[in-house]
C-alpha cells in the first residue's frame, strides 16, 4: 500500500459508510469518523500495514488545511448584517456558557480527584468548541434558521473567548505549583494571540479585497486566491504564534464586508470541495485515535465528559435565557457546541508543554485525546438531533 491507495481508500469506503448512515438517518460526518478507525486499525493489526508508514505529515497537513478552509467560510459568514442580527444575546450566550463549562468541569474533575492545579486547567480546556465538527453537520443537513445561524457565530467566536480563560488558567496553574508568573504573561499573551490574529487576518483580508477590486477575475481565479490566502494566513499565523483559526475567520470577515462579491462567490467555490476535505479531516482524526488510552483513566474521562457536556448545554441554556432567545435556542444549541478537536487539542500541548516540569503534561495531553474521541464519536449525532428538533434540516 501507498499513500495514494491509502487516500483513494479513505474516500470510498466514507463514501459507502456515508450511503449507509444517510440511509439510517444519521450524519454522514460519523460515517468519516468510523471510515478512519476502520483504515487505522487495519493499518495497525493487519500484514498490510505492516510495511506501510504513514508520512509524519500527512494528519498535520490534513487536519490544518481542512481548519484552515473551515474557519475562513466561518469568517465569510460573519457579514456586519449577519452579526448586527446576532447582536447581544449571541454575546450573552457566548461568555455565560464558557463560563458554566469551565466551572462545571473543573468542579466535576476536582470532586473526582481533589487535584486543583490538574481541575483549574482542564476546566479551561473544556470551554473550547471544534468549528470543523459542527458547521460539517450544518452543511451535511443543509440546515438554515436562527439556531444554525446562532451555532455558526457562536462556534466562530468561541474560540477568541476561550484563548483568554486559558492564559488565565494556565498562569492560575503555574503559581499553584509554584512557578513565578509576571501578570504581563498572564495579560499580554492573550492579548497579542488575539489581536495579532485580528490584525494579520483582516489586513491581508482587506488587500485582497483592495485588490481584486481592481481586476476582473473567472471563477478559477478566485477559486485559487480563496485556497491560496486561506493557507497563507494559516501559516503565517504559526510563524507569529497568534491563533491561526482566529486569523482565518478574520480573513474571511474582512472579505465579506469589504467586497461581498468576492466573498460570496470565494464561499460557493470553497464550498464545492469541502466534501473530500471533510472526509479526510474526520478520518484523520479516526485514524489517530487509541482506544486503550480509556483504559489509562477512564474514570476521569468520564467526569470531564460529563462535566463539560452539562456546562455546554446549561449554560447556553442559560444564557438563551437571560438574552431571551427563542424557545428552540434555548433548548437545543447547547448540542450543537459539544464538538471538541482542534482548539481544545493544540491548547493542550500548550499546556502540556507549559507544566512539562510538573508532571501534568501527560495527563492533560492524554485526557484530552481520549476526550476528543469521546466527543467526536457523540458529538455528530446530538448536533444532528438538535438541528432535526428545531426544525432546521433540509434532508
Amino acid at each position: 500500500m501507498n499513500i495514494y491507495v491509502l487516500v483513494a481508500l479513505i474516500l470510498i469506503l466514507g463514501f459507502i459508510l456515508g450511503r449507509i448512515l444517510r440511509r439510517l438517518r444519521l450524519t454522514e460526518i460519523l460515517a468519516y469518523i468510523l471510515a478512519g478507525i476502520i483504515i487505522g486499525l487495519i493499518l495497525e493489526y493487519t500484514d498490510i500495514g505492516r510495511d506501510f508508514r504513514l508520512p509524519e505529515q500527512f494528519s498535520v497537513i490534513i487536519t490544518e488545511t481542512s481548519l484552515a478552509l473551515i474557519a475562513y467560510v466561518v469568517g465569510l459568514s460573519f457579514s456586519f448584517a449577519f452579526l448586527k442580527r446576532m447582536g447581544k444575546q449571541m454575546v450573552i450566550i457566548l461568555i455565560v456558557q464558557v463560563v458554566i463549562t469551565v466551572v462545571a468541569t473543573w468542579g466535576f474533575v476536582y470532586l473526582l480527584t481533589k487535584n486543583l492545579p490538574l481541575s483549574i486547567i482542564l476546566g479551561s480546556l473544556a470551554g473550547a468548541t471544534d468549528p470543523a465538527g459542527t458547521i460539517a453537520v450544518l452543511r451535511d443537513l443543509r440546515a438554515r434558521g436562527s439556531l444554525s445561524d446562532m451555532t455558526i457565530a457562536l462556534v466562530g467566536l468561541d474560540d477568541a473567548v476561550v484563548i483568554v480563560v486559558y492564559a488565565v488558567g494556565i498562569a492560575l496553574t503555574k503559581m499553584l505549583l509554584g512557578s513565578e508568573t509576571s501578570v504581563s504573561f498572564i495579560f499580554g499573551h492573550p492579548l497579542w494571540e488575539i489581536f495579532g490574529s485580528l490584525g494579520l487576518g483582516g489586513a491581508i483580508g482587506a488587500l485582497l479585497s483592495y485588490v481584486t477590486k481592481k481586476m476582473h477575475l473567472t471563477s478559477d481565479n478566485i477559486f485559487v486566491i480563496s485556497l491560496a490566502v486561506a493557507v497563507l494566513c494559516w501559516g503565517l499565523a504559526e510563524m507569529i504564534e497568534v491563533s491561526p483559526m482566529l486569523t482565518c475567520m478574520a480573513l474571511g470577515t474582512a472579505v465579506i464586508n469589504l467586497n461581498v462579491q468576492i466573498g460570496n462567490r470565494s464561499n460557493e467555490l470553497v464550498d464545492n470541495i469541502m466534501t473530500p476535505i471533510f472526509v479526510l479531516f474526520f478520518a484523520a482524526i479516526g485514524m489517530q485515535m487509541d482506544f486503550s488510552l480509556f483504559h489509562l483513566m477512564w474514570p476521569l474521562i468520564i467526569v470531564y465528559c460529563v462535566g463539560r457536556s452539562i456546562g455546554k448545554i446549561t449554560g447556553c441554556s442559560l444564557g438563551g435565557v437571560l438574552a431571551k432567545s427563542e424557545p428552540k435556542i434555548k433548548k437545543y444549541v447547547g448540542f450543537a457546541m459539544l464538538p471538541q478537536a482542534g482548539v481544545a487539542m493544540g491548547l493542550a500541548f500548550l499546556a502540556a508543554q507549559a507544566l512539562s516540569g510538573f508532571e501534568l503534561g501527560d495527563t492533560i495531553v492524554t485526557l484530552a485525546t481520549a476526550t476528543t474521541v469521546v466527543f467526536g464519536l457523540l458529538s455528530p449525532p446530538l448536533v444532528q438531533y438538535a438541528v432535526r428538533k428545531a426544525g432546521e434540516s433540509s434532508t
